[in-house]
This record gives C-alpha cells, sequence and structure tokens, in this order.
C-alpha cells in the first residue's frame, strides 16, 4: 500500500477546475458538502501518463488547500475514523510508513493530514472497483495548507475522477455528512466509466503478454486500436485483429453465406442455410430445411439477434424481426443438435478449444428465476462489461422470449436442482461460462481448425463448432462449424470458469513478434538546462549519416526524416510519441525538456541511451522545482529510465553528475572539455566510457584506456574554429550518445563535421547572417548560465563593436536577470532590450528594466542601453546602429519571425545596391 517517501515535485496532464459543484440527482438540490469547497479546495489537477517525478507509474497529481482543516489532523475530529472505516473498510489493508497492515489506520487515530488520508482514499477506490493500484504520495507545499497529492492510476478519466470523489468522501467523514454522499451509487458509476474507458480483456491481455515480454504499447483511441512496438518494428492491434491479418479473410469471416460456401466446398460439415430475403420466405426456408432452424444475421457478434432451436413459424418471424434489427441480411439455417465449442487458430497452429454454456441458473425449488438470477451474479467473479472474468446476467426481452418458447417467464419457480438456460446463446458477453477442452480435442479436428483458418484467409481465427463431442471427428458425430471469426474474444480461454488457461494472447505476440525480432528503435533522450537543442540536433544529423531514418523532436518542431511535421515546443512526451508510433522511423532523437517532465512524464518507458548536457539555475521557483537540488532530481528522470545495457551520459564537468550517475542503473559515460578532469580520468581508468577534448584540441572517445581519436574541434563548423566550447562540449555528449547506440565511428565522424550552425540545421543555435559591413548572429541565450559561456564567445568573434539584442523570459527570478546583467556588461557595447511576446505574468518592461538596471550596476554607460516597444522593433533598431566591422547578436524569443525579418532586411540592403548600380 501507499508508503512515506522524501518530498517529490508533480508532472502531468493541465486541468485547472474551479471548486466543484456536483449536478442535483433526480431535481434534488446540490449536497452541500460538494458545494462547500471553501473547506478543501481542489486547485490543480494533472496526468502523469508516463514514468515521472513521482514514479514509474502513471499517477494523478493534484494540488489541494486543506483550507481550515489544515490547522485539523485527524485525531481532532470526532467520530472521522469509525465514519472512514464503515464507508471503506478495506483502508484496514494499507499498510503506510507503519509497513504493516493497519499501519495507515493507526495514522489516522493518531493523527494525520487530511490530504495523506485523500491519498489512500483514492487509491482505495480504485481497489473497490477492481483496480489494483498502491503508490501514493502527499507532500506539503510552500504554501501553507497546501498539498501536492499523488496517486497510482490505470485510466485517466477513471483516475481523476476517484480523486475528487476521495476529496468528497473526506470531507463528508469531516463534516459528519456521510448520509448524503451516495458512495455505491458513485463507485458504480465509476465502475461503468472502467468498463467503458478499459482495454477489452482480448487486447488487455494481448497488451500485457507484450509488455511482460519488453515491447513498449502506446494506445491510440479509447476503444481497443493498439500501437505494439515502437516506429519501424510496430505492429497493430484492433482487439484481436492485427496488422497482419488479411483484410479480405476479415471480409470473408464477416459473410456467413459466403464463408459456409466456402467450407462446404472444402468438404468440411456445415449447416445447410441460406440467406432470407423477408419473412415469407424465412418461413419457406425453414420449411425446406426442417425444424428446428437457427436465425442470426448475415455478420454480427458477441451473439446479437442469433436465435436458436426455432421449432415453428411463430417463433420464426419473431426471430427474424429480431435479426433485421442488427442487419439487413438475415441467415436461415438448420440447427445442429449439441454443444457449442470454441477453437483458436494463430498463425495456421491450433491453440486452444473451449466449450461455451450459455447463462443459467439452478433451482432450489422456493426462488423464481429472476430471484435466482440476482443471486447467480453476487458471484464475485461476476461483473459488469469485462470489469472481471465472468458476466452479470440481464434478463432482457430476449431472455424473457427464450424462457416463453419453454412454458417459462421469469416468475416461475424451477425445481431444485433443474437447471434453466436464460439465454439461447453461449456467448460470455450475455452472462454464459466456459470450460477449457484443449487437451480433449481430436487430431482430425485440429486438423480441420488449421484448414478452415486457412480457407478463409485469418491468421487469427475463432472457430464455433456445435457438436455432442470434440473428442471424435465433427464429422462422424453430426456437427458442424457454424461460424469463423475474425476477431474471436480471448477471454473464455484466458479466464475459464472451469479449466486451464491457456496462453492465445502470447501465441499472438509470438506471430507479431517472433522471439528474436526487434521490437524498439533506438531511443536517444537529452536533457539538461542548456545545449539539449544543439546535442539533440546533431544527434539527429550523425544518425542520419548512418542510414537512419531519423524522428528527432526540438523545442522548434518534430521532424521525420527532412520533413518537418509538427511545428512548435515539442519537447513533451506527445511529441515523442508522434516519433515513436511513425512507422516509418528507425532511430528517435529525443529532446526532453522540464516542462513535458513535470506536467505529463516522459513519453516514453525505457530509453537506449540518456544524456543530460548540464544542470545550472533556470526556470528555479516554478512546480515546486525550488533549488538546483530539486533540478537535479527531475533531470535525472531521463538517465533513471535508461535501459540497464543502456549507457547514461554526464557532464565530468557538472557537481551533479555524481549525484545523477548514482540513480541510473545504467552504464555510466562522462565527458569533459579538461583532459585533467579527475572525474572523468578515474572513471575512464576504471572502465569506463568518456569523451574528451586532448590538449591538442582532438576530440577523443575512450572506451576503458582505449583512446579513440575523432576530428579536430576546429573541424567541427558548429564551434567556430574550435571558439564555441560550449558546441564542443556538445560535440562530445553527441558523440558519446552516438557511439553508445552502436553508430560506427566513421559515420560519427562524418557527422560532426558536416553539421553546421545553420537556420537549416541549428535554427536559432549561433545561426550567422552577412549583411554588407557587419554579421548577424541568431541565438537563444536566455538564462544566466547560457550568458556565461555565449557572452564571452561573443566577444571573441568581435572585430568592432557588439551590438546585443536581449530580454529573457519572464518567469525566472529577479535574481536571475541580475545574474544576466553582471555576466553581460563587460562583453557588449550596446544593448537593445525588449519584451518577449508571452510576459509570463510580468507587467510590460519590468523584465527589461530589471536587465537595464544590472546592467548599469556592472559598468554598461546608461547611453548604450535603450529599449524597445518589441522584438522586430528591437532587431530593426540594432542592425541600424551597426557600423563597418560590428557583430550585432539577437537573443531571439520567436526564433522564426526573428529569422524571417533579417533575411528580409538583408533582402532590402541587396535591393538597395542594386538600384545604386
Amino acid at each position: 500500500m501507499a508508503r512515506a517517501a522524501p518530498p517529490l515535485q508533480p508532472r502531468g496532464r493541465f486541468s485547472p477546475r474551479l471548486p466543484p459543484i456536483l449536478p442535483p440527482r433526480n431535481g434534488t438540490r446540490p449536497r452541500r458538502w460538494s458545494v462547500a469547497r471553501d473547506r478543501i479546495r481542489l486547485i490543480e489537477t494533472l496526468v502523469l501518463s508516463g514514468p515521472n517525478l513521482w514514479s514509474y507509474r502513471p499517477c494523478v497529481w493534484m494540488r489541494i488547500d486543506l483550507g481550515k482543516y489544515e490547522e485539523t489532523p485527524t485525531d481532532r475530529i470526532p467520530g472521522f475514523h469509525d465514519r472512514l472505516v464503515r464507508l471503506l473498510p478495506g483502508l484496514s489493508e494499507h499498510h503506510c510508513s507503519e509497513g504493516r497492515e493497519g499501519g495507515f489506520l493507526f495514522r489516522v487515530r493518531e493523527g494525520t493530514w487530511l490530504g495523506h488520508v485523500a491519498e489512500h482514499v483514492a487509491i482505495q477506490i480504485q481497489n473497490r472497483i477492481g483496480i489494483p493500484v498502491s503508490f501514493g504520495r502527499t507532500r506539503v507545499t510552500k504554501v501553507p495548507g497546501v498539498y501536492n497529492l499523488v496517486y497510482e492510476m490505470e485510466e485517466e478519466r477513471v483516475g481523476v475522477k476517484a480523486g475528487k470523489l476521495a476529496l468528497d468522501v473526506v470531507e463528508a467523514c469531516a463534516e459528519d455528512e456521510v448520509g448524503d454522499l451516495d458512495l455505491e451509487e458513485r463507485l458504480d458509476d465509476l465502475k461503468r466509466l472502467r468498463e467503458k474507458a478499459a482495454l477489452g480483456p482480448s487486447t488487455r491481455s494481448i497488451v500485457e503478454k507484450a509488455e511482460a515480454r519488453g515491447i513498449p504499447y502506446i494506445r491510440m483511441n479509447d476503444k481497443s486500436f493498439v500501437i505494439l512496438g515502437s516506429g519501424v518494428h510496430q505492429k497493430r492491434i484492433q482487439a484481436t485483429i492485427a496488422s497482419t491479418t488479411s483484410f479480405l479473410g476479415v471480409e470473408i469471416a464477416g459473410d456467413k453465406d459466403l464463408t459456409k460456401r466456402l467450407l462446404g466446398d472444402a468438404g468440411i460439415p456445415v449447416p445447410k442455410g441460406y440467406v432470407v430475403e423477408d419473412e415469407e420466405d424465412a418461413a419457406d426456408v425453414a420449411r425446406k430445411l426442417g425444424w428446428p432452424v437457427v436465425v442470426k444475421p448475415l455478420d454480427a457478434s458477441h451473439g446479437r439477434g442469433i436465435l436458436t432451436n426455432i421449432r415453428d413459424e411463430e417463433e420464426l418471424r419473431a426471430a427474424y424481426r429480431e435479426a433485421r434489427k442488427h442487419r439487413e441480411e438475415v441467415i436461415v439455417e438448420r440447427f445442429l443438435e449439441g454443444v457449442d465449442f470454441r477453437f483458436v487458430v494463430v498463425a495456421g497452429k491450433f491453440i486452444c478449444a473451449a466449450q461455451r454454456v450459455p447463462a443459467f441458473v439452478v433451482g432450489d425449488g422456493k426462488k423464481t428465476i429472476e430471484e435466482l438470477v440476482v443471486e447467480t451474479n453476487k458471484d464475485p467473479r461476476r461483473g459488469i462489461g469485462h470489469e472481471k472474468v465472468l458476466t452479470k446476467i440481464e434478463l432482457d426481452e430476449l431472455s424473457v422470449a427464450f424462457l416463453s418458447r419453454k412454458g417459462l417467464t421469469p416468475k416461475s419457480v424451477p425445481a431444485a436442482g433443474e437447471t434453466v438456460a436464460v439465454k439461447s446463446t453461449a456467448n460470455l458477453s450475455t452472462g454464459g461460462i466456459s470450460r477449457d477442452v484443449t487437451d480433449l480435442v481430436h487430431p482430425s479436428n485440429i486438423e480441420m481448425a488449421e484448414r478452415i483458418a486457412r480457407i478463409v484467409g485469418l491468421d487469427i481465427a475463432g472457430i464455433d463448432v456445435v457438436a455432442p463431442t470434440v473428442e471424435k471427428p465433427i464429422g462422424d458425430v453430426n456437427g458442424g462449424v457454424v461460424e469463423v471469426n475474425a476477431a474471436p474474444g480471448f477471454r473464455m480461454h484466458t479466464h475459464p470458469t472451469e479449466g486451464m488457461p491457456r496462453d492465445v494472447a502470447g501465441a499472438v505476440v509470438d506471430m507479431l513478434f517472433p522471439p528474436g525480432a526487434p521490437t524498439r528503435i533506438p531511443i536517444v533522450s537529452v536533457t539538461g538546462t542548456n545545449g539539449k537543442t544543439t546535442t539533440t540536433r546533431l544527434i539527429a544529423h550523425v544518425a542520419r549519416q548512418a542510414g537512419h531514418k531519423v524522428g528527432l523532436t526540438t523545442t522548434e518542431a518534430v521532424y521525420v526524416g527532412s520533413e518537418e511535421v509538427m511545428r512548435g515546443d515539442c519537447t513533451g512526451p506527445s511529441s515523442a510519441r508522434v516519433v515513436l508510433r511513425d512507422p516509418t522511423v528507425t532511430f528517435a532523437a529525443l529532446e526532453t525538456a522540464r516542462g513535458g517532465m513535470l506536467r505529463f512524464g516522459l513519453g516514453y518507458d525505457w530509453a537506449n541511451v540518456g544524456v543530460v548536457t548540464n544542470i545550472a539555475a533556470d526556470h528555479l521557483g516554478l512546480r515546486d522545482i525550488d533549488t538546483l537540488d530539486d533540478l537535479a532530481k527531475l533531470k535525472s528522470l531521463v538517465t533513471e529510465r535508461v535501459f540497464p545495457d543502456g549507457v547514461a551520459v554526464f557532464n565530468a564537468e557538472d557537481a551533479y553528475a555524481p549525484y545523477m550517475a548514482g540513480r541510473t542503473k545504467a552504464r555510466v559515460a562522462l565527458f569533459s572539455l579538461d583532459p585533467g578532469n579527475e572525474l572523468l580520468r578515474s572513471h575512464v581508468a576504471s572502465g569506463g566510457l568518456g569523451a574528451v577534448m586532448d590538449r591538442h584540441d582532438t576530440l577523443c572517445l575512450y572506451r576503458s584506456t582505449l583512446r579513440i581519436p575523432l576530428v579536430h574541434a576546429r573541424q567541427i563548423p558548429i564551434t567556430f574554429d574550435g571558439r564555441a566550447r560550449f558546441n564542443i562540449a556538445n560535440a562530445l555528449a553527441a558523440a558519446l550518445a552516438c557511439f553508445a547506440s552502436g553508430i560506427d565511428l566513421d559515420d560519427i565522424r562524418g557527422g560532426l563535421t558536416t553539421f553546421h550552425p545553420s537556420p537549416f540545421q541549428a535554427p536559432g543555435r549561433a545561426n550567422v547572417y552577412e549583411f554588407r559591413d557587419f554579421k548577424l548572429m541568431i541565438d537563444y541565450c536566455h538564462n544566466p548560465h547560457a550568458m556565461a559561456t555565449v557572452a564571452p564567445f561573443l566577444s571573441s568573434m568581435t572585430r568592432e563593436r557588439l551590438v546585443v539584442v536581449m530580454n529573457a523570459p519572464g518567469d525566472r527570478r529577479n535574481e536571475d536577470y541580475a545574474e544576466m546583467g553582471r555576466l553581460a556588461a563587460p562583453h557588449f557595447d550596446h544593448v537593445v532590450l525588449r519584451d518577449d511576446e508571452d510576459l509570463r505574468g510580468r507587467q510590460p518592461g519590468e523584465v527589461a528594466g530589471l536587465l537595464r538596471e544590472a546592467l548599469l550596476a556592472n559598468g554598461m554607460a546608461p547611453e548604450a542601453v535603450e529599449f524597445a516597444k518589441n522584438e522586430p522593433e528591437a532587431v530593426r533598431r540594432a542592425i541600424s546602429l551597426a557600423r563597418k566591422d560590428d557583430l550585432v547578436a539577437v537573443f531571439a524569443d520567436r526564433i522564426g519571425k526573428v529569422a524571417a525579418l533579417v533575411d528580409f532586411e538583408r533582402q532590402k540592403e541587396s535591393r538597395g545596391e542594386a538600384a545604386a548600380r
């Protein structure tokens, strides 16, 4: 059950809410406890669908305000413990930090906060509706009375609703308003929502088998469409139809008349039958075939519209009308005496067989059929829909009609021990049961089933047989094949009511991914404070050189191959999934930023290589990431989720490298610009993987003590003849990541020497534009750590003055602006300050004013610092100030817009020169 842990931080889907007010039920007024969110207020909800800071499992994160209850722990609320236990007795099994059963309720008696109680209640509510979750955390924030509440979930909508219901339960217990809660009714609502939202049992069984084999999956809709595997290695399933399944085979199986003719022509015993035009035609066919008969839609599933053992014309006409509700075309065929069996064939091989028994009750001589159904449905194995291994029986109109054919009604009282079928079809979805008979099937029936699958053209086939027994050839016992199903249900085989479970789902997974076949594409995930975009783009470039079709996510866009497929800040999990579900991609290079990790979690389960470029002050103070320790813990998630046989790459010059390396189970690789770095030297000496720029400025890889020279720093275009040391560091990180990914050394060398700081290969990263008398560079320097490296580099590039357009995002701390000004002032000759388009909570001119104060405080003259009202105006002003041999640097907010403006200004200059000539 939920256990205590050190404070952590949130992430997931953003869903701010006003205090919820439940709609009236049955015309009554809303419940008082549901309206009074002045007591416990839900501030924000996030769904963390991937591995996250709190847990590697999917979670819901809620920020809640306890209001007046912040001063009232549970031991000060009379009767709270007893009311809570009466509502949810299963809480007695929760261990909590006590480490024993009953530990949580001990904490409640001794006194704990209501946020902690809500965590356990959210878990128990999900347990009550059959969801086996156990993880939870509740942690205080900097704001008094406000807590981060995190708990494990299985499905998003159900998980969120469980948390909201938990808050209502806790508040009702605190206010002694349990009588108004209607908990059982709301739990039933949750059960129905889960049934609607969850994968069906057959799809779920395949997904679980795939997971057990380490195969990732992505659910594509709220039905049963799932991608197994990633990139070019993926396969797809829709329920039990696979991407390998023949469309023509599905069409044939859907046409029951065509299926029977094909099977009959092949010598397979099938009941004689015909497609009929209307009721009169149906009656004529029935008389011709001889009673009893079966009436069913030409294409239906789960027994819908099928009526069997029809013995007279009145029944037949009613059955025809019922079948027409499901399909215009109806088939009438001879009724076969016997029991119902289902054979399953996968990849041409017989896998299993089950006997299906229609829903029934057993009389006791006292209760009516109606009452016996209620008793039968109390079986804990029965649930709503596919919730459990058996489905509850429903006495619907078809059941009443079926009973009436036997002279019975729901009010009839069967004799003691008498078995009464209440459904005409043997489907588990209508309350039937199953018995495994795999080991009893006669070899000739096995061969027949395998032939049938090939005749119809299905790689996953469910074959319905009616016969007295399957222990003899069905043709010898007057049995026959009545249907072939293209999407057979697996529940009767994976969870038979009687007999041995069969691994039919495993057979499907083995068919889609034979043992040893690849299931994943290589994933390299890159995070860090600065340099992650350039490093990720460089990795992608090298992988393309090696012949890969690369899926790339960056702060600007998502790319597949050389094509941009999505534009925007694409460093979160949804962008990663765009790449991983693309069937043409053979290699994924994912820039992974803090925002996506905090709000949603990672977009993948495991990577092959994880890279952390550096840890420095940026975005601190946002979403409870207040210190560098917090930031390092968050960023290390990328390297924690690297396969144990993968590689985690760290900057040996970063103070947090040892801490983060200690949190991963992957092999560690280190890089450094300093060949004398002690951490790197000891790591390599002990057999580790490393990369360094040696004393001759050559980039080298080290595998243990083996030195592998790559290229000279000056041969790498993004280093600007070796002056951009930050890009040398990025190149070392990229080279290590590519080497760890199995890319050949020659491809790494070729990639490093052909990656240019151009708007096409590295947009917004040191892009240089040539004007007639001066140069202009666009870069994305936006925090103190970046300024510390970029400002000296720009100075080294300048022959005359350095004119800079700058600002910083509005969600940084005031001390960050002061530090940026301190670092910039010694290097810049003239600065044009401007606002970002998105002020991020600041007032117009506020950030620019703080930067100006810092620049002046560190020695810049007042006349050397000026304001522009927006970014385009600032760029034009800087260009107008430029003199011969000056360098204009634009630290861009909207990189694409700035690049377009600079191109326009260059063209305008060229047109002016042409006109002058």
